[in-house]
């Protein structure tokens, strides 16, 4: 369904302002072409129609970036391991797995092998009914009857190999990534892996008041290794390939024009501009990839 939303914006956009992908002005069969001249014309009511966005030229961070994956687990200190404070026979049980619970909800009832008197099993902690190995007229000793969990607050445990240890501390922010979900944190702790596996841990704790992240999920963090100045950058997503040349489209008034840039450092958010570029210069930030299919499609009908 986004794809053919997607198509139709295209189509709409295309049939909805005067192109002009020039080579160097209205040419002839004899002329020279110039890549560096490609523009459009766009009135300003198409071009927010088209939801066309500019920015202006300046300069920026660049927040380098580590990549590394793992996957979401269980806050130890969340989970619940309920037994029976004495020796005795389950009479009933209040609970299935699944069910959430309050502290102090009566989860079953105990009957007392020296009393014979029933007394209740009660939870612990608010959360989620995730174990229960108790059944009536089953004998309650030593083991786990029930187990709760909370997930209000999860972890990442990220793998960290020893060619990345280096560049990874403590206190570094990193953006989450696993399923639909995004969430930037700090890497709390750092500790070696159990099993004798060939990486270290990188500890996260995830906000999860909105239950929006499950356990066992596997995700990839984006480390923020490094923030340096640059003198110019602009969105990644404003610079688009033409005819093997990274180009911005720089607007003068409604006519927005390709000009060939070379990109520096990139953290994926970001990129760095080297040249091709000027402070001050408006420029398209977003849905660029619109006017590189006009020009594309201009330059395909003015070939000889």
């Amino acid at each position: 369904m986004k794809s053919i939303l997607l198509q139709i914006s295209i189509l709409f956009f295309l049939l909805s302002f005067t192109s002009m992908a020039l080579t160097s002005g209205d040419h002839t069969d004899g002329d020279d072409h110039d890549e560096n001249e490609q523009m459009v014309i766009i009135d300003d009511e198409t071009a927010r129609k088209s939801m066309i966005k500019t920015e202006i030229a300046t300069s920026g961070v660049i927040n380098e970036q580590l990549k590394v994956y793992g996957k979401t687990v269980n806050d130890p200190s969340q989970v619940s391991h309920i037994r029976a404070r004495f020796p005795g026979t389950v009479v009933n049980v209040n609970v299935q797995i699944g069910d959430t619970v309050k502290v102090g909800d009566t989860l079953a009832f105990v009957e007392s092998n020296e009393s014979l008197k029933k007394y209740p099993i009660k939870a612990l902690m608010p959360g989620v009914i995730v174990a229960r190995h108790a059944n009536p007229g089953e004998m309650a000793l030593d083991q786990v009857l029930f187990t709760v969990a909370n997930f209000d607050k999860i972890w990442a445990e990220l793998q960290v190999f020893p060619g990345q240890l280096s560049q990874i501390k403590s206190g570094q922010n990193v953006m989450i990534s696993g399923s639909d979900n995004i969430v930037v944190a700090e890497i709390e702790h750092i500790i070696p892996s159990q099993n004798e596996k060939p990486y270290s841990i990188a500890r996260v704790l995830i906000n999860n008041q909105t239950q929006e992240w499950t356990t066992g999920l596997l995700v990839s963090g984006h480390v923020s290794v490094n923030t340096t100045q640059a003198d110019l950058v602009v969105p990644t997503k404003a610079i688009q390939i033409i005819e093997n040349n990274s180009v911005v489209f720089v607007k003068n008034g409604q006519t927005y024009s390709a000009h060939v840039v070379k990109p520096g450092r990139t953290d994926g958010q970001f990129t760095e501009i080297l040249s091709g570029l000027s402070i001050g210069d408006e420029y398209v930030s977003e849905n660029s990839y619109l006017i590189k299919a006009d020009i594309e499609k201009s330059g395909a009908s003015h070939d000889h």
